[in-house]
């Protein structure tokens, strides 16, 4: 199992593709483990030349858990996920990388190429915001988040899990129910910890305004974004549009907060593109 070593917690991660490609980390979202990313997706990506890592954060999946099932904060922040990262780019012998992350992930992403602006060299953003709270449509990780749950069974959690999911679904697109409870029942498998989920969301919480920062950054980069997300409003795509100079921004009617997968090869070719960008730099 690769896994970083040394100097913070252990986190597990995976890579595709050939190392001597220009290396895109990609980060998942808040509970999401890797399995998330669509094989078939990541493929893609490869396909364009592209050598791809993606790791499980902490308190997800194999990698550490930051304490037992009566803890709700670990006292971390999105930086500390955010160095996480590059502890696994460190452990791969990688002192520059591309960064693309997707909501929770896409704020961890922001933090790297903030914190360490030398080690990104371009940065995709997908349906995320460089703030908490005043770009959330609903309040529901507020109010599902407050506590530490119950442990559910398998089967309950999993029901749980497709529930949630039921605010990402995308109007204009169909939604792959079978795997969304496929990747429930693999993501339960691989590491069920609803404390862990509970303090990324202290996380999360404790997340300031990315954009003064964002201002000063001329990385390449690239935003993508549902029109119609039910968990975070298109200001924040047009928000970090204006802010990094150097971006473009890509806006999709009735898709949520979701990889459609009618657009796959779309995202690929954008991902594709910025790497490109980045690689000019």
């Amino acid at each position: 199992m690769p896994t970083t070593t040394g100097g913070g917690p252990t986190i597990y991660y995976e890579t595709s593709g050939d190392p001597a490609d220009p290396p895109l980390i990609m980060v998942e979202g808040f509970t999401a483990q890797l399995v998330g990313w669509r094989e078939d997706f990541l493929r893609g990506i490869v396909e364009r030349g592209i050598f791809v890592i993606v790791f499980d954060n902490r308190d997800v999946g194999l990698s550490q858990q930051m304490g037992g099932d009566d803890l709700a904060d670990a006292g971390y922040s999105l930086s500390d996920m955010a160095g996480d990262g590059f502890r696994v780019l460190d452990a791969l012998g990688l002192q520059r990388a591309h960064v693309a992350g997707q909501s929770m992930g896409g704020m961890i992403a922001q933090r790297m190429a903030i914190e360490q602006p030398r080690r990104v060299r371009s940065l995709t953003l997908i349906y995320t915001a460089p703030a908490k709270g005043r770009y959330r449509v609903t309040q529901t990780l507020a109010q599902n988040f407050g506590a530490i749950p119950p442990r559910l069974p398998r089967q309950e959690a999993i029901a749980a899990q497709l529930e949630h999911e039921g605010i990402s679904r995308s109007p204009a697109y169909d939604w792959d129910e079978a795997w969304a409870e496929h990747l429930a029942g693999l993501s339960f498998d691989r590491g069920y910890s609803p404390a862990g989920h509970v303090r990324q969301y202290a996380a999360i919480s404790r997340m300031g305004d990315n954009l003064p920062e964002l201002e000063g950054l001329d990385v390449p980069a690239a935003i993508i974004h549902g029109r119609d997300d039910g968990h975070i409003r298109v200001d924040a795509a047009l928000d970090m549009g204006r802010a990094l100079r150097n971006s473009e921004v890509h806006i999709y009617p009735g898709m949520g907060h979701e990889l459609v997968r009618p657009l796959w090869d779309e995202f690929a070719e954008i991902i594709a593109r910025t790497v490109a960008r980045g690689c000019r730099t």
